[in-house]
């Protein structure tokens, strides 16, 4: 079972903010102001209990209306609204986390009379246990990590937990990381937002020296390639220097080189003992 609880709940005044002739707007121009912030992460076992509250006060004005959106995509848009607005405060209340409820949420704060709106995102996540065989998926040589870095964060992410940003050097090894990635996809619930991401980073870079393709780490020349049709094509549109990071297509295992910047998921390998 599970609901969302809001605090502080006024529907007439919200009401009278919304219908046109209400002599509710007040002159002038207040300031809206964060008294309670949600994480950016709240990280959970499944069948544990979340609630966090999203609370704001207006300076000068009325306080604001608040109220929660589910299912992000990668560029915070969108997402269902989750029915309930209120006045000053809303919870989220999840009595016991199930695998849907692993996703993107967004708390809106926003005053229709002076057209403010704030927004803050978090996350509810389950442990990653990147190569631990949990979640049903199993023994794993590569463990995929379900959340959105740059190529960078990634290698650094990797690293923190004493491991090597994933890189193949045969075809095997391709189709074995390929592998452990779709069995990830399909059963880790950090997974579940990802269903319009096909790309995950991979641990190399021409940084240094354009169509040089180096391993991350060992800096040795990556002399197996799977890239896809046409690429690497180093694509200037989104940056002058062009694409210098490798990603991997997480359907089909073809290689494409991209903008570090960019935001996806990745792979770290695995510790063999």
């Amino acid at each position: 079972m599970k609901f969302l609880l809001v605090a502080s709940i006024l529907l007439v005044a919200v009401s009278a903010q919304l219908v046109p002739g209400k002599k509710y707007c007040k002159k002038g121009r207040g300031e809206i102001e964060m008294l309670l912030e949600p994480p950016a992460t709240i990280e959970v076992e499944l069948g544990q209990t979340v609630s966090v509250a999203c609370a704001a006060h207006g300076h000068g004005m009325a306080d604001p209306t608040v109220h929660w959106v589910k299912g992000l995509g990668k560029d915070s848009k969108g997402g269902k609204h989750m029915g309930v607005v209120g006045i000053n405060k809303a919870v989220l209340f999840i009595e016991e986390v199930t695998v849907d409820d692993i996703d993107s949420y967004k708390c809106v704060v926003s005053d229709c009379c002076t057209g403010q709106e704030m927004e803050t995102i978090t996350e509810i996540v389950v442990p990653a246990a990147t190569c631990e065989d949990k979640y049903g998926i199993g023994h794993v040589v590569y463990g995929a990590e379900w959340k959105f870095t740059s190529w960078t964060t990634a290698v650094a992410n990797c690293a923190a937990k004493g491991m090597e940003i994933a890189f193949p050097n045969n075809a095997e090894e391709n189709a074995q990381l390929l592998a452990d990635v779709i069995k990830s996809f399909e059963h880790h619930p950090n997974a579940n937002k990802f269903a319009h991401e096909n790309w995950i980073w991979l641990g190399a870079s021409d940084a240094g020296e354009e169509n040089a393709w180096k391993i991350h780490g060992s800096g040795e020349p990556v002399v197996w390639t799977n890239w896809g049709d046409s690429q690497p094509d180093n694509w200037e549109k989104f940056s002058e220097e062009g694409q210098d990071k490798m990603g991997m297509n997480r359907g089909t295992g073809k290689w494409d080189d991209s903008y570090g910047f960019f935001n996806r998921p990745y792979v770290c390998k695995c510790p063999t003992n």
